[in-house]
C-alpha cells in the first residue's frame, strides 16, 4: 500500500514537487497500475473453483447435521410442510405430528406412511405425490427438532426434576438414557436392568456385559422405560420363626441391625419366642444370638435369615374333664380348644356353667363355657378348672328322711 502511494505521488507530482498536468499525470498512473497488475501477483485475487455439475442445494445439505441427513422418522416425530405457490396446502406454522400406526393424513396426497422415511424421501414422495394433481407445485419438508422422553429409574440418584429424561435428539441409545439418569453403584443390580415398551418387557440388558464386549447399544423409543434394580431388592432379608408377621423384607442398606428386622416383622410373639436362642442363618454359617440383652451388635446382610425359635409355652387344664393336665400350645386357644385338648367335660361330673381361668398374672374369672367359649383364649401358663357339679347322695337323703321320721314319731308317742 505504501508504494502504491508513492507511486501516486511521483505521477501526480514531479521531482520538484509541483502537480503535473491533470490529464496527462491521470493517464500514467493507469498504465502503472495495469503494469502492476501483472507484474505483481499478489494484488490479484484468487478465483474461485466452480464446478458447473454441482447442485446448488449441495451447500445447504453439507451443512446439516449427520443425524439429521440419515435420521429415519419415528412415531412422536413431527415435521412441517410448505407448498411453493399453493399456501392453502402449506403448513408451515403447524407441525404434522407421526401418528402411532406410523402414518399422517395430508390434504390432496391423504395418507402416507412416513415411519422408517428420511426427511429427504417423505419430501420426493410427498413431490410425486402433489405433481399428479398440482404439476407446478414444490414441496419442501422441514424435521422439526426431535424430542425423546425417557423415564428412568430404579437404583438411579434422585433429582428434583423426577425420572423423565427429556432428549433433544432423535436418535436416544440404552448407555446415553443410563449415563443421564447417573447409576447408583453401590445399590445397583447391573447385571439385570429391563427396557419396557409399550407395557410390555422388551429387553433385559447385562449392562456389565454390554461394556466388556463394546456393545451393540441399544436404540430406545420414545417413551420406553429402563428399569435398573437394587442388589438389596433382589435379596431381601427374612425374618421367620415367633415372629407376628413372619416373611421377606427389602432393605437399602448393605446391613441392618437385627433388631430392625426384628421390628419390620411386627416384632415377637410375647411368651411364644424364645429370645435369647434367635438365630442369624447365612449361606455359611449359623450364629446364635441373645436378643433379649441391650444393644445387640449382629447384623444382617441380604439374602440373611433371622430365626426366632419357639418357646415351650403351656397351659394347664384341670377339673372334671377326661383328661386333666398341662399342654403345649404354639399360639393362643380358644377355651373351647382348651376343653377339646383335655379330652372334653367329663358328663358325669363337669359343670360347664362353672369353669374357673386363672391368668398367668395371678387374677381370676369365672366362666360360663356355653357363652364364653368362642371368645376367651388361654395364653401361656394359663389355668383352666372345671368345676363340678352339686350331686345327690340318695343313701344319705333315705338315712337322714328315716331318722327325720323316727324322730317325729317318738315325739308324738311321748307327746
Amino acid at each position: 500500500m505504501k508504494k502504491i502511494l508513492s507511486l501516486h505521488r511521483q505521477f501526480f507530482r514531479g521531482p520538484d514537487g509541483f502537480q503535473k498536468s491533470p490529464v496527462k499525470s491521470f493517464l500514467i498512473f493507469l498504465l502503472t497500475l495495469g503494469q502492476l497488475s501483472y507484474s505483481m501477483p499478489a494484488f490479484a485475487a484468487e478465483p474461485v473453483p466452480t464446478n458447473p455439475t454441482t447442485d446448488p442445494g449441495a451447500a445447504l445439505k453439507d451443512a446439516k447435521p449427520p443425524e439429521l441427513s440419515t435420521y429415519k422418522l419415528e412415531v412422536g416425530d413431527s415435521f412441517v410442510v410448505t407448498v411453493d405457490g399453493y399456501p392453502e396446502y402449506s403448513k408451515d406454522r403447524i407441525p404434522v405430528p407421526v401418528q402411532q400406526d406410523g402414518y399422517v393424513s395430508y390434504p390432496v396426497i391423504g395418507l402416507i406412511k412416513v415411519t422408517g422415511l428420511t426427511v429427504s424421501e417423505l419430501q420426493d414422495q410427498m413431490q410425486l405425490a402433489f405433481s399428479k394433481h398440482l404439476p407446478t407445485a414444490r414441496v419442501f419438508v422441514t424435521l422439526m427438532q426431535p424430542r425423546r422422553t425417557i423415564l428412568v429409574f430404579g437404583a438411579i440418584e434422585t433429582r428434583a426434576r423426577g425420572n423423565l429424561h427429556v432428549f433433544e435428539i432423535g436418535q436416544v441409545y440404552l448407555l446415553q438414557a443410563l449415563a443421564s439418569a447417573s447409576i447408583n453403584y453401590e445399590r445397583a443390580d447391573l447385571t439385570d436392568i429391563s427396557i419396557w415398551r409399550d407395557g410390555k418387557l422388551f429387553k433385559r440388558v447385562d449392562y456389565i456385559d454390554l461394556i466388556n464386549k463394546g456393545g451393540p447399544d441399544i436404540l430406545l423409543k420414545d417413551y420406553d422405560t429402563i428399569f435398573v434394580p437394587s442388589v438389596f431388592q433382589q435379596r431381601p432379608v427374612r425374618v421367620i420363626g415367633a415372629v407376628v408377621a413372619p416373611g421377606a423384607y427389602p432393605i437399602t442398606a448393605p446391613e441392618v441391625p437385627v433388631t430392625q428386622a426384628l421390628k419390620l416383622a411386627g416384632g415377637s410373639r410375647m411368651d411364644f419366642a424364645d429370645l435369647n436362642k434367635s438365630e442369624i442363618i447365612t449361606s455359611e454359617e449359623r450364629i446364635v444370638v441373645d436378643l433379649t440383652v441391650e444393644n445387640v451388635e449382629a447384623m444382617l446382610g441380604p439374602g440373611d435369615t433371622l430365626y426366632v425359635p419357639l418357646a415351650e409355652a403351656k397351659i394347664s387344664v384341670t377339673g372334671a374333664v377326661e383328661k386333666p393336665g398341662q399342654y403345649v400350645i404354639t399360639e393362643p386357644v380358644l377355651l373351647g380348644q382348651a376343653i377339646a385338648m383335655a379330652g372334653g367335660f367329663n358328663e358325669e361330673r363337669a359343670n360347664p356353667k362353672k369353669c374357673l381361668l386363672t391368668r398367668a398374672d395371678g387374677t381370676e374369672e369365672e366362666l360360663n363355657f356355653d357363652q364364653v367359649h368362642s371368645e376367651v383364649y388361654l395364653n401361656p401358663k394359663d389355668q383352666l378348672r372345671v368345676r363340678e357339679r352339686t350331686r345327690l347322695d340318695w343313701r344319705v337323703i333315705t338315712f337322714a328322711t328315716s331318722f327325720v321320721n323316727l324322730l317325729v314319731t317318738v315325739l308324738i308317742r311321748y307327746n
